[in-house]
């Protein structure tokens, strides 16, 4: 699955359509839009917290859990959506990827940092 996110964002990072407005700070987004991402993210999170209750490996019961995997999920959608914007993908696709990073959670940040450093050596070779 880290592989996955990789490639998504290598694809759209490669696209001509990675042009993004670099003026755009993350305070000029709508609430909305944060409201409809973080959503999505959080969803993920659920679905991963639900799959983890069934396959036995976390108690339903524990809240501490739960919290810490919406918080988790969150994070990495909020990661993603701001890495997608930069990259110029398009909505739909942003969508996607948020919901992915936040099923993913931590793996997703790991994954986003990998892709991160990975390009950081890519400009330095250059």
């Amino acid at each position: 699955m880290r592989h996955i996110l990789a490639l998504i964002f290598a694809l759209a990072m490669s696209s001509p359509a990675a042009a993004a407005d670099a003026s755009r700070g993350p305070l000029d987004y709508p609430l909305k839009q944060y409201g409809l991402m973080l959503g999505i993210a959080i969803l993920g999170g659920i679905v991963s917290w639900y799959g983890k209750v069934r396959s036995g490996a976390i108690q339903a019961v524990s809240v501490m859990q739960f919290v810490g995997e919406i918080c988790t999920s969150a994070f990495a959608g909020l990661l993603a959506f701001w890495v997608a914007e930069w990259a110029g993908t398009p909505a739909m696709l942003q969508a996607a990827l948020v919901g992915i990073a936040g099923h993913m959670g931590t793996k997703a940040i790991a994954s986003l940092e990998e892709f991160a450093q990975a390009r950081l050596n890519q400009k330095g070779q250059q």
